[in-house]
């Protein structure tokens, strides 16, 4: 039988049952009202997705447009429901936190605390880089556009494609905790990924060769550049997880 510890006594499974059941209420609440602010500062958040094609919709290099009568509407929706979304994760991780942490022991409970907040710091980190690598890739997209040819975009594909990137870039921002878990976990020795610097660097230009939209050399060396800087950093901060027995894999 399952069994949690809460208060000195022991749950039974039933009352475990009751629990799950109040925590999946609390985040599908947290999530309602997370979307509903979401909503109701859409034209705001709508605003900070398009700022960084603002210059060149000022010199007409692009417009942006809806193509179809609905386009509005569900874009509104996508990004309200998106932005309630990502502003409910951490509190959704801490309600989950909270009933599971009961049933863990204090170097779970560390553990876990240290993997949230580097999680969080690299997310959102890499949130912020993406944001500001757009004001440097829009403008390269435009260049590769047909001579006479203007650049009509659907505003509802542009979107998509600003969260798809910024997801993205938030995911990778991932790269130096999975390298120190490895490191921790005693996957890989540190010696190693040091050894495979060369390999990381080239293998950095062919993963932003693959995600990156264009095939022009700037964009990807804006990509494989600070994704090869996170493979660095990954080994700095591994280094003072060093202990007597790293040289075991």
């Amino acid at each position: 039988m399952l069994e949690k510890k809460t208060e000195g006594k022991k749950m039974s499974i039933w009352e475990h049952l009751e629990e799950l059941r109040w925590v999946i209420f609390k985040i599908l609440g947290l999530v309602l009202v997370t979307t509903g602010l979401g909503l109701c500062f859409i034209n705001q958040i709508l605003e900070i997705l398009v700022a960084p094609l603002n210059e060149l919709i000022l010199k007409n290099g692009v417009i942006l447009n809806q193509a179809g009568p609905f386009d509005g509407v569900m874009i509104k929706m996508k990004v309200g429901i998106l932005a309630g979304i990502v502003v409910s994760i951490p509190f959704v991780i801490l309600i989950i936190w909270s009933f599971i942490a009961p049933g863990l022991k204090k170097r779970e409970r560390d553990a876990f605390w240290w993997i949230f907040s580097s999680i969080t710091i690299l997310f959102l980190s890499g949130i912020i880089a993406g944001y500001y690598a757009l004001y440097i890739v829009m403008p390269i997209l435009v260049t590769f556009g047909v001579e006479g040819v203007q650049n009509w975009w659907r505003i509802r594909e542009y979107i998509d494609f600003v969260f798809m990137w910024l997801l993205g870039a938030g995911l990778i921002f991932q790269l130096p905790l999975v390298v120190v878990i490895l490191v921790r976990l005693k996957i890989i020795k540190l010696a190693t990924l040091k050894k495979m610097r060369k390999y990381a660097f080239v293998a950095a230009f062919v993963v932003s060769a693959i995600i990156t939209p264009t095939p022009d050399a700037v964009t990807q060396i804006i990509v494989a550049i600070p994704l090869y800087l996170l493979y660095e950093i990954g080994i700095f901060v591994a280094s003072f997880q060093k202990t007597e027995n790293d040289d075991i894999v």
